[in-house]
């Protein structure tokens, strides 16, 4: 668990370091690939592990990480439709 840990988190400093004086639309594209790719396998996994241990029971956290990959992706999705069809200001 500790290398899923020192991924994630390089992985959001990899992200904020790509993503800095960059404009709104590339912001949101590197910033939703991240999270597709990187945090919500990572996160939800970890998640799932932590609350399956401390409830004692593997479903429990097998369906924390379902739930978890499944909102985060989806959150993952819709920053990057809206890094892609954003208008740019003129």
């Amino acid at each position: 668990m500790p290398i899923a840990i020192t991924i994630l988190v390089l992985a959001i400093a990899l992200a904020v370091f790509i993503s800095r004086k960059k404009t709104t639309k590339k912001k949101l594209v590197v910033w939703g690939v991240t999270t597709i790719v990187a945090i919500a396998p990572l996160l939800s996994w970890v998640a799932g592990v932590i609350f399956g241990l401390g409830e004692g029971d593997g479903f429990v956290g097998f369906t924390v990480m379902m739930y978890s990959f499944v909102f985060l992706e989806v959150i993952g999705f819709v920053l990057v439709y809206f890094g892609i069809f954003k208008r740019m200001k003129k």
